[in-house]
């Protein structure tokens, strides 16, 4: 068995969204995530507004615990915001790569079983 020369870290037993956001308060104008095609920066608290925004929205539109969501998006702020929104609802997360043909993503999408899908905005 192969292990690093650091020490060993401590994972919490919570929820993923918890986790990020349990300092939101303390954090609220610090930044948390970077476009990495605009450097426009989201805030702990924008971040925070926006995650429940967006499970808000969600659950409005009927999603709800164990649907699906297929995220057909590089990796931008909004990726991350949809994942915990949708974590916040106890839903599932499948990633599609943006490359993907359209015979390529019917595929996943019905392997997955996708509810809904989150694509990037042009």
């Amino acid at each position: 068995m192969i292990r690093s020369s650091y020490p060993e870290i401590h994972i919490p037993q919570q929820l993923i969204t918890e986790f990020v956001l349990q300092r939101v308060v303390e954090l609220a104008d610090k930044t948390a995530l970077i476009a990495g095609d605009s450097d426009r920066i989201i805030t702990y608290g924008e971040l925070a507004d926006s995650i429940r925004r967006v499970a808000s929205g969600l659950y409005l539109r009927g999603f709800s615990k164990g649907d699906v969501l297929a995220i057909y998006s590089p990796n931008l702020p909004e990726y991350a915001i949809a994942f915990h929104a949708v974590a916040t609802l106890g839903g599932i997360i499948t990633t599609v790569n943006p490359s993907y043909t359209a015979e390529e993503l019917i595929y996943q999408l019905n392997d997955a079983g996708g509810r809904a899908l989150r694509k990037r905005e042009t």
